[in-house]
Parts: structure tokens; sequence; C-alpha cells
């Protein structure tokens, strides 16, 4: 055969072999580190004609926290995703000094309410850099994608993502969340694909309860090395992030109940809105947070990277225990502009009497930024959640409302937010992305 007739062969094999491990959206190729890379399409699998008018969307997503490593075994991260669709990727983030070592990796769902269990014979394998079965995140990797997975979810299923983290030296990299996620002793080597839960203990190794009286600490709730999971759907036209601190993240909440207002709000969202108009829900609550740090530190990354994003529910609210409502109400305009900027809805929620606000409370500087949040006009829409549970003289919560610690309101208190919430108001307010 000349030359000139194998190059004729061989070029479209080429061209294909390219095309499958790049990114569609970018041109950005995945390569080694997998950084920052956002693929399309199912461009790694058979599935490459993704459905007309699907998108891939943030469905549920955390806060970065440090911890202590699992040692050369598999964890199994619990996450609830937000959207429907028939084909998931994962979203990692690594930014220790040290690379990390996945050795394996696997998606399934959960079976029960509770537990690390899988329903029989839902697993299947996650592949890296167009089908590698393993992949190291190198240090300082905001974002770090699997391959695409034709994987079919639907809204409020429980994912469970499975890792072997393989060796004894990576990083202690985790997310934030308020359900309980799971890991194999340390030595247990690669699970990944084993249905069942025996043998698995809490993520963080704790084996105590809160005691009675002290502020609920979740124990177990965190994911080791995940950022986002997206899914390719034609459900959602944007997604809603919840940019908060402790309430947000669901202190004093049900553990495992899925009782936190975005919780309560994904659920409305299914019932009340109409598929295709309907917003996923990413929550990127983080204890002891304040507006201060969050705008200057956590803007960019929880909230302007993520896949899909169209609003921004703002409810970070440690800040009057040290500074001046003008103060706050800076960063709020600082955080509005910068997100108007980028087409992106600003929604805000009134600050409610915690005890860390005392004195702002006696003041009147918690009253101030509140009739700011709702007479301005400078949020494209707000929510008076502590119209909702202030107790007559503004000093603190209604009994009915309060968890115990003066701070953080319970169950109850989360359901009336998510019921003060104007949903639809906020969905239709945010243009499609």
């Amino acid at each position: 055969m000349n030359h000139h007739k194998l190059q004729q062969i061989l070029w479209p094999l080429l061209v294909l072999a390219v095309a499958a491990c790049s990114s569609e959206s970018n041109g950005v190729s995945s390569g080694s580190s997998g950084s920052n890379t956002q693929p399309s399409g199912l461009s790694c699998n058979s599935n490459s004609n993704a459905a007309e008018g699907a998108r891939w969307m943030s469905a549920w997503g955390v806060t970065h926290v440090t911890g202590t490593a699992p040692v050369e075994t598999t964890v199994r991260n619990i996450a609830r995703v937000t959207a429907s669709g028939n084909a998931v990727r994962i979203r990692f983030i690594n930014l220790s000094d040290q690379p990390m070592q996945i050795g394996a990796a696997s998606i399934g769902m959960r079976e029960g309410a509770t537990g690390a269990n899988l329903k029989l014979n839902s697993s299947k394998a996650v592949t890296f850099n167009c089908g590698q079965t393993s992949a190291t995140i190198p240090p300082q990797t905001e974002s770090f994608y699997s391959d695409p997975i034709a994987f079919k979810v639907n809204n409020q299923d429980d994912l469970a993502v499975s890792l072997y983290v393989k060796g004894a030296d990576n990083p202690g990299e985790f997310g934030a969340t308020w359900i309980e996620s799971y890991k194999l002793p340390n030595g247990s080597g690669n699970q990944t694909l084993e249905d069942s839960g025996a043998g698995y203990g809490l993520i963080d190794d704790t084996r105590f309860s809160t005691p009675p009286g002290l502020p609920i600490m979740c124990n177990g709730c965190t994911v080791y090395a995940l950022r986002d999971i997206e899914v390719l759907t034609k459900d959602a036209k944007g997604a809603m992030v919840f940019l908060g601190s402790s309430s947000f993240h669901g202190y004093n909440t049900s553990q495992n109940g899925f009782k936190r207002i975005s919780d309560l709000l994904s659920v409305r969202m299914l019932n009340e809105i109409t598929p295709g108009q309907r917003n996923t829900i990413v929550n990127r609550g983080i204890g002891g947070d304040t507006l201060q740090n969050a705008s200057a530190t956590r803007l960019q990354r929880d909230v302007f990277d993520t896949v899909g994003v169209s609003s921004v529910v703002v409810w970070v609210t440690n800040d009057l225990s040290s500074r001046s409502a003008d103060e706050i109400i800076a960063n709020y305009k600082d955080v509005i502009a910068q997100a108007h900027a980028r087409g992106i809805n600003v929604f805000c929620p009134t600050w409610i009497p915690g005890a860390q606000s005392f004195q702002a409370n006696l003041t009147g500087e918690r009253a101030k930024l509140n009739d700011w949040i709702l007479n301005s006009g400078e949020c494209d829409g707000v929510a008076d959640y502590n119209g909702e549970v202030e107790a007559p003289g503004g000093l603190t919560f209604l009994p009915q409302y309060n968890s115990g610690d003066f701070i953080h309101s319970n169950d109850a208190g989360h359901e009336l937010w998510a019921a003060a919430t104007p949903l639809s108001e906020w969905v239709s307010k945010a243009k499609p992305r």
C-alpha cells in the first residue's frame, strides 16, 4: 500500500481520536491534569451526540474543607442530585500542595435512606482522561473532571461515588455536607464496584453522638475530593447557588434528614416548576463564615465557576458580631456588582437574631441591615426569613423555632423559611444559562 493511500485511511481515525479526547466547549484538551476543562458532550464514550436541548448543569455541590485523608482504602461519597438526565460527570478538587491518587472510581445508586449499601447492579466504573481507570489530581487543582458517564439519574436520587484512595500520602481534601458519607477501614484497598456497604464506617471515623444541649456536629458529613456532580439535563435552565454560613450548611437540622432550606426548596422546585424551567440547587454553605470573607475568597470558586449558575442566594450571616450594617451593605453591593456583570441574579434573605449578633440587635444594626435588604431594591429578590422567626422585641427567636443554641433554627424553622421563599418569582427572573 502506498504512503498516500495509508494516509487517507489513517487520517480520519486520527481526527476521531483527537475529537474524542478533547473538550468540545473550549477546545482545551483534558490533558494529564484535567484542570478547568468542561467537556460538553459525551465525547469519551459511544453517546457522542447528546440529546437535543440537554446541557451540563451542576446538580449538587459543596464548599471545600480539610480533614484527615483516607489511607489505601475506599470511600463512598453520598450526594443527592437536583436534576434528571441520562449522563453525569464528576468534578474533583485538590487545593493542597500534594498530588491526590485516585486508583479507581465508580458511581452507583444508594440503597435506602442511610448507609453505604448500593442497589444491586447499579454500579458503573468511572474513567478519566478518555478511558483511564485511575487519575492523579495535581496539587492546587480547582477543577478536575471525570469522563462523562452514561448513567440515568432522577431528581432527588442519592448517588454514591466510590473512590479508591490509593496509597498513604494523599491530601485531606473534603467538601462540607449535612448527610453522612462512608469509608472502609484504612488499608482495605479497592472495593469501588462492590454493592455491599458492609464494613463501612463514617468517613471521618467518628463513633459518637453530639452531647445533649450542644450544637449538633454532623458526624461523617463530608465527602472526599468531590466538588460538584453535573448532570446532562433538559430539566433545568440554570443553577441556583446557596452561598451561606452555618444555617445554609444545615447546623442543628436533622442529620441525614434533608431538612435544610436548600433541600426543601429542591423538592418544591420539582413539584412546582415546569420541567425545562427549573433551577438545580447547589448548596455552598459552611459554618462560621462571614460575608466579608465569602465575598473576598469564595465568590469566584463557589459561585461564578459553578456550571450553569444563573442565581445566587446570599446568606452569610456572622459579620454583625464585629462589623457595622454599613460595612456589610458594602460587601453586598460588591457581590451584586460582580454577579450582575456576569448575568447572575442575587437573592437576599434577611438576617435572623442569632446570639452572635446580640449587641447588633440592641443597637439596631441588624434592623438597619434588614431594612436595606428589604427596601433598597438592590437585590434581585428578597425573602424575610427574620420576620418568620423573630420573637417580639427583636432579640431572639420565637421558642418553637429555636434549636436550643439561640443561633440556629430547628427543622421547623427551615420548613418555614423554605415556604416563605418566593421560588417561582426567583426562578422566573433568572436568565437561561
